[in-house]
Protein backbone atom coordinates (compact mmCIF):
# COMPACT_ATOMS: atom_id res chain seq x y z
CA UNK A 1 0.00 0.00 0.00
CA UNK A 2 1.52 3.44 -0.88
CA UNK A 3 1.40 6.25 1.31
CA UNK A 4 0.17 9.34 0.73
CA UNK A 5 3.16 11.16 0.98
CA UNK A 6 4.22 9.08 -2.20
CA UNK A 7 1.21 9.67 -3.87
CA UNK A 8 1.61 13.38 -3.43
CA UNK A 9 5.88 13.12 -4.52
CA UNK A 10 4.22 10.85 -7.83
CA UNK A 11 1.58 13.64 -8.88
CA UNK A 12 4.06 16.56 -8.59
CA UNK A 13 6.92 14.38 -10.80
CA UNK A 14 3.96 14.33 -13.27
CA UNK A 15 2.95 17.63 -13.33
CA UNK A 16 6.34 19.24 -13.16
CA UNK A 17 7.16 19.11 -16.62
CA UNK A 18 3.64 21.36 -17.46
CA UNK A 19 4.36 23.80 -14.63
CA UNK A 20 8.07 24.67 -15.72
CA UNK A 21 6.42 25.27 -19.47
CA UNK A 22 6.49 29.07 -20.38
CA UNK A 23 3.53 29.13 -22.13
CA UNK A 24 1.66 31.89 -20.44
CA UNK A 25 0.44 33.91 -23.39
CA UNK A 26 0.87 37.87 -23.26
CA UNK A 27 -2.34 40.15 -23.98
CA UNK A 28 -2.90 42.19 -26.96
CA UNK A 29 -1.95 45.67 -27.22
CA UNK A 30 -4.92 46.24 -28.25
CA UNK A 31 -6.70 44.81 -25.09
CA UNK A 32 -4.35 46.21 -22.76
CA UNK A 33 -4.84 49.85 -24.10
CA UNK A 34 -8.60 49.43 -24.86
CA UNK A 35 -7.92 48.05 -20.30
CA UNK A 36 -6.37 51.19 -19.19
CA UNK A 37 -8.68 53.43 -21.69
CA UNK A 38 -11.79 52.15 -19.45
CA UNK A 39 -9.93 51.54 -16.39
CA UNK A 40 -9.27 55.37 -16.34
CA UNK A 41 -13.00 56.34 -17.69
CA UNK A 42 -14.30 54.61 -14.33
CA UNK A 43 -11.79 56.58 -12.11
CA UNK A 44 -12.26 60.03 -13.41
CA UNK A 45 -15.93 58.97 -12.72
CA UNK A 46 -17.45 60.14 -9.96
CA UNK A 47 -19.01 58.03 -7.15
CA UNK A 48 -22.50 58.43 -7.02
CA UNK A 49 -24.25 59.78 -3.71
CA UNK A 50 -27.06 58.68 -1.96
CA UNK A 51 -30.77 60.31 -2.69
CA UNK A 52 -31.82 60.36 0.64
CA UNK A 53 -30.12 63.31 1.62
CA UNK A 54 -33.38 65.41 2.81
CA UNK A 55 -34.90 64.02 6.26
CA UNK A 56 -37.26 61.56 5.69
CA UNK A 57 -41.06 61.49 6.95
CA UNK A 58 -41.39 60.38 10.74
CA UNK A 59 -37.82 61.94 11.96
CA UNK A 60 -39.42 63.60 14.51
CA UNK A 61 -41.24 60.52 15.86
CA UNK A 62 -38.08 58.24 15.69
CA UNK A 63 -36.27 61.14 17.79
CA UNK A 64 -39.00 61.18 19.97
CA UNK A 65 -39.15 57.31 20.52
CA UNK A 66 -35.33 57.05 20.65
CA UNK A 67 -35.07 59.61 23.70
CA UNK A 68 -38.04 58.45 25.46
CA UNK A 69 -36.18 54.91 25.33
CA UNK A 70 -32.84 56.54 26.23
CA UNK A 71 -34.40 58.66 29.09
CA UNK A 72 -34.61 56.30 32.18
CA UNK A 73 -31.43 54.69 31.51
CA UNK A 74 -30.33 57.95 31.68
CA UNK A 75 -31.53 59.16 34.70
CA UNK A 76 -30.31 55.55 36.36
CA UNK A 77 -26.89 56.74 35.11
CA UNK A 78 -26.45 60.29 36.86
CA UNK A 79 -27.51 58.90 39.54
CA UNK A 80 -25.20 56.61 39.69
CA UNK A 81 -22.36 59.25 38.71
CA UNK A 82 -23.72 61.64 41.63
CA UNK A 83 -22.96 58.67 43.94
CA UNK A 84 -19.97 58.02 42.97
CA UNK A 85 -18.87 61.97 42.99
CA UNK A 86 -20.17 62.34 46.27
CA UNK A 87 -19.91 59.44 48.11
CA UNK A 88 -16.83 57.68 46.51
CA UNK A 89 -14.30 60.20 47.27
CA UNK A 90 -15.17 59.68 51.27
CA UNK A 91 -14.54 56.36 50.74
CA UNK A 92 -11.46 55.82 49.15
CA UNK A 93 -9.72 58.42 51.16
CA UNK A 94 -10.18 56.94 54.37
CA UNK A 95 -7.01 54.39 52.34
CA UNK A 96 -5.71 56.97 49.47
CA UNK A 97 -4.22 60.93 49.84
CA UNK A 98 -7.02 63.02 49.30
CA UNK A 99 -6.15 64.20 46.13
CA UNK A 100 -6.30 60.53 44.24
CA UNK A 101 -9.67 60.07 46.41
CA UNK A 102 -10.98 62.46 44.27
CA UNK A 103 -9.20 62.47 41.26
CA UNK A 104 -10.52 58.30 40.32
CA UNK A 105 -14.11 59.19 40.83
CA UNK A 106 -13.64 62.50 38.48
CA UNK A 107 -12.12 60.38 35.65
CA UNK A 108 -15.01 57.65 36.01
CA UNK A 109 -17.76 60.50 35.97
CA UNK A 110 -15.49 62.18 32.76
CA UNK A 111 -15.83 58.84 30.85
CA UNK A 112 -19.06 58.21 31.53
CA UNK A 113 -19.69 61.71 30.45
CA UNK A 114 -18.07 60.62 27.11
CA UNK A 115 -20.38 57.63 27.18
CA UNK A 116 -23.66 59.84 27.06
CA UNK A 117 -22.22 62.23 24.76
CA UNK A 118 -21.67 59.16 22.14
CA UNK A 119 -24.95 57.64 23.00
CA UNK A 120 -27.54 61.11 22.76
CA UNK A 121 -25.17 62.50 19.46
CA UNK A 122 -26.21 59.03 17.57
CA UNK A 123 -29.35 59.38 18.13
CA UNK A 124 -29.98 61.71 15.16
CA UNK A 125 -27.92 59.56 13.11
CA UNK A 126 -30.43 56.39 14.15
CA UNK A 127 -33.68 57.79 14.17
CA UNK A 128 -32.85 59.30 10.32
CA UNK A 129 -31.88 56.16 9.39
CA UNK A 130 -35.16 54.10 11.38
CA UNK A 131 -37.42 56.30 9.31
CA UNK A 132 -35.81 55.90 6.01
CA UNK A 133 -36.03 52.61 6.31
CA UNK A 134 -39.85 52.70 7.21
CA UNK A 135 -40.43 55.00 4.77
CA UNK A 136 -38.52 52.69 2.29
CA UNK A 137 -40.68 49.82 3.40
CA UNK A 138 -43.35 52.22 2.67
CA UNK A 139 -42.97 52.65 -0.73
CA UNK A 140 -42.28 48.83 -1.84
Amino acid sequence: MREPRDELEADLRELMPILERDTVPEPSDALVSATLERASTLLRTPAPIPAHTEIPVGFKRELAKLIAAVSVPFLFVLGWNAFVILRVPGFLGTWLPDPLAWALPAAYVLGAAGWLTLVFGSLPVVAHRRAWLRHQEVLT
